[in-house]
């Protein structure tokens, strides 16, 4: 397929979406003040309150910067904070809040981006067509944000290939993608005539010209299982690719930034090789530090951003021989709003998105492999008829209320996003379990079956000990394999199993003298996709 092609069909195909996912919830103390590295007797000095102005400043530690740069990076899907719960952290509403509010206080910014925009579809709730909706949307999210600068990762490859790379092509005047040591087919530029993605990138952060660059770890990048992708990428060895276009780099701008797609070893390797970035951000799987590692002297910051866009950090630059920059992670919790147009973009584009391309309905199912062989889900209003007092118990917990409480959102109806139906449902993926609210009601909510499996033989077979059996759980099967999957860190931080589990519980609070609940009952199937 040619370049121009290429572009063709990715501008027929593109759709017009956005994002969803989860923030995480966790946060460390954000900025150490200079009276944390003083004497005790120094901190206990009177200190003279601070107006109301002061306590609502943003950074206010900092001295007003004669350029900042914002970084951010690994948003890896999670492009809100979930809703689950309170107390999460993340999202690009708020990032966009925080970007607002540090420019009305007179910081001139440039944004820099690690990259990872895309999450795994492997691992996504919503599958893979879900995951395309929501890269091709952070895409339009980060052009509302004005992203200047964005590294191009492996990660955000997973999509397929030739997919990310059509969607690329797409981009207007932000973000621009970067990348010293993946190169891109030469006939391949985006709407405006850009290259795909740059060798480097220089932008204004004020006063100061910033180089951007990044570079990908060809390991990760051989991992990735696509054919398609030697077609259309060639990647180099880092030092190789830096050693070419440092020079150039250098002459272009005042200070530099390098993004690493690899581990903070091999990122602080790279940084005592190329001592002259003074920034070098590396991706991680933890929360970030409050403060960098200072490599080459006290002359080159070391940072991560950490995963989920919990975080970002700030550094400010200086003309101050003693002390060029300063830096401080902020958390994006709720003292940021969400704020539009990224807000909007979620909660209407996004959500119309996702009906008009029917994800959840079109869902790929797959076979129980614990249930009775052939059973199918039925519903919980089909047990009540043996298990009354059970259902009784259930009727009054926040399980039976599930789907309530995604279709009556404060931020709208999330009855379309796979993401939330998951969870909210009762056997969404697999064959026989929920499909939409027209065609299976009866699996609305998080019902019996979600814990026990599909009930179909045992309602038709009430003493089949085999199809009994299929349907029992213990504890301990319901701590690791049924409850954690949407009780997660995530989702539900404060969860803890023993004290929720209390609350559920009902062996033993139904009879089955009658002969009635010994016979059976027919079994309705639900309705395929």
């Amino acid at each position: 397929m040619t370049g121009s092609s290429l572009r063709r069909l990715a501008g027929k195909s593109a759709v017009l979406c956005l994002l969803a996912s989860v923030g995480c919830s966790g946060s460390k103390s954000d900025s150490i003040p200079d009276s944390a590295h003083t004497k005790p007797s120094e901190t206990q000095k009177a200190v003279t309150p601070k107006s109301k102005d002061e306590k609502t400043k943003l950074l206010a530690d900092m001295p007003t910067p004669l350029g900042a740069v914002v970084i951010s990076g690994e948003q890896s899907g999670y492009l809100e904070p979930c809703g689950c719960t309170q107390g999460q952290l993340g999202g690009l509403a708020r990032r966009y809040d925080f970007i607002e509010k540090l420019k009305a206080q007179g910081w001139p910014i440039a944004q820099v981006d690690l990259g990872g925009l895309a999450g795994d579809p492997a691992k996504s709730p919503g599958g893979l067509e879900q995951t395309r909706i929501k890269f091709d949307v952070a895409l339009k999210a980060y052009a509302a944000l004005k992203v200047d600068a964005v590294g191009f990762l492996v990660n955000d490859l997973k999509l397929g290939v030739m997919e990310s790379i059509g969607q690329l092509t797409n981009l207007g005047d932000f973000p621009r993608f970067v990348s010293a040591n993946a190169s891109v087919l030469d006939d391949l530029k985006t709407a405006k005539n850009e290259p795909l993605v740059s060798r480097f990138l220089v932008v204004n952060a004020g006063k100061y010209k910033i180089g951007v660059t990044s570079v990908l770890d060809p390991e990760t990048y051989t991992s990735l299982n696509d054919p398609a992708k030697t077609d259309l990428l060639t990647i180099k060895q880092p030092q190789e690719a830096l050693k070419a276009i440092l020079e150039e780099m250098e002459k272009a701008s005042d200070r530099q930034i390098l993004l690493v797609q690899g581990t903070v070893a091999q990122a602080k390797a790279l940084a005592q090789t190329f001592p002259s970035f003074e920034m070098v951000v590396a991706t991680s799987t933890v929360d970030p530090e409050a403060q960098p590692e200072m490599l080459n002297g006290g002359k080159t910051a070391l940072i991560t951003v950490g995963p989920k866009g919990k975080y970002v950090g700030v550094f400010g630059l200086y003309d101050d021989d003693k002390k060029p920059m300063r830096y401080q992670r902020v958390t994006l919790n709720s003292r940021f709003k969400m704020a539009e147009p990224i807000a909007k973009l979620i909660n209407e584009e996004y959500q119309s998105t996702l009906k008009a391309q029917g994800i959840v309905e079109n869902f790929p199912k797959r076979g129980n492999a614990k249930a009775a062989q052939g059973s199918t889900y039925i519903g919980s209003e089909s047990c009540k008829n043996c298990h009354p007092n059970t259902y009784a118990k259930w009727a009054t917990t926040k399980h039976a209320l599930a789907f309530d409480s995604i279709t009556h959102d404060p931020r709208g109806d999330r009855r379309y996003d796979a993401e939330c139906i998951s969870c909210h449902t009762t056997g969404f993926e697999f064959v026989s379990g929920y499909v939409s609210s027209e065609k299976t009601p009866y699996l609305q909510g998080n019902g019996c079956e979600n814990c026990h499996g599909p009930g179909s033989k045992h309602a038709a077979d009430p003493d089949e000990p085999s199809f009994r059996k299929a349907l029992a759980l213990t504890s301990d099967i319901a701590k690791t394999s049924v409850c954690m999957q949407c009780h997660d860190e995530e989702n539900s931080h404060n969860f803890d199993f023993m004290t929720y589990y209390g609350k559920v519980i009902h062996k033993g609070m139904d009879t089955y003298t009658d002969p009635k609940v010994h016979q059976g009952q027919p079994s309705r199937v639900a309705s395929k996709p």
